[in-house]
């Protein structure tokens, strides 16, 4: 008789640990579907955890460097801004100067002119020292390069050095006699400015096309994690469906040994 009992109980034990399985997997299932995550821990899949977390390393790493990227655009379109106002200033200074060689004009024409062309220059100056980003000077020269990182590897903007480049107009008259008079010195004002726009459009465009390979890589790595994180709803519900049936015909088979035990034991005592 008591080898009987161990039996029962050893089957009893068996019959409980079934139950014990069977309901993990249902909490498991469910935990995906109000998760929407079919690896919640280091339990559910250890490898695809540890991807998913160095993808997730990755993704704001480069979410990161697209901010990175988009003030460093924000830095290059206003130092663009700055230089397209110094060419029309730098225009205005070229149409005095050709009047100003106009034998025609007389010496008190030309000293308004140039009274003009001072202004403008004045005006240039403080377009550059205003040509600021985060309290960092753009067209001064005093900032030097500036890196930008990217979350993968890193840009550079250019030091533009505007006021370098003015240099020549700062003594530029047109006041005196008009056969003297050169546009040599805007020409070459004019020359480095266009090389610094050029240098600060191509940078622009480059930075412009690391803020889209950023977010079209980060694009593509989340679609990845999901992939390996992302629970199968449909799976999920089938899943605890099915660990649901089997828990209560689980059940109902315990009940059943449980009553027979008893029954058994009612026997015992009726003998």
């Amino acid at each position: 008789m008591r080898i009987q009992s161990n039996v029962n109980a050893s089957q009893y034990q068996n019959s409980v640990n079934h139950m014990k399985a069977t309901e993990e997997q249902q909490k498991k299932s469910a935990k995906e579907l109000s998760t929407g995550k079919k690896v919640n821990g280091a339990a559910d899949d250890a490898v695809a955890l540890a991807i998913s977390k160095q993808i997730e390393k990755e993704v704001n790493s480069l979410n990161q460097g697209s901010k990175n990227i988009s003030y460093g655009i924000d830095a290059t379109n206003i130092a663009d801004g700055a230089l397209s106002n110094i060419s029309d200033s730098l225009g205005d200074i070229e149409q005095n100067t050709v009047r100003a060689m106009n034998g025609l004009y007389s010496d008190s024409d030309r000293a308004i002119l140039q009274e003009a062309n001072k202004q403008s220059v004045a005006t240039i100056n403080q377009t550059i020292n205003q040509a600021q980003y985060n309290e960092k000077n753009l067209l001064d020269g005093s900032t030097g390069d500036i890196n930008i990182y990217t979350g993968t590897a890193s840009a550079t903007i250019t030091e533009a050095d505007a006021k370098s480049a003015m240099a020549g107009l700062e003594n530029f008259d047109v006041s005196g006699n008009p056969d003297n008079i050169s546009t040599d010195a805007l020409d070459s004002t004019y020359s480095k400015l266009s090389s610094m726009r050029s240098q600060i459009g191509a940078e622009t465009n480059g930075l412009s096309a690391a803020y889209s390979v950023n977010n079209n890589t980060a694009e593509n790595l989340t679609a990845a994690q999901s992939r390996k994180e992302d629970a199968d709803f449909a799976d999920s519900v089938t899943r605890m469906k099915n660990s649901r049936i089997i828990n209560q015909a689980q059940n109902m088979a315990l009940k059943k040994q449980m009553d027979s035990e008893q029954s058994l034991v009612n026997k015992m005592f009726e003998a």
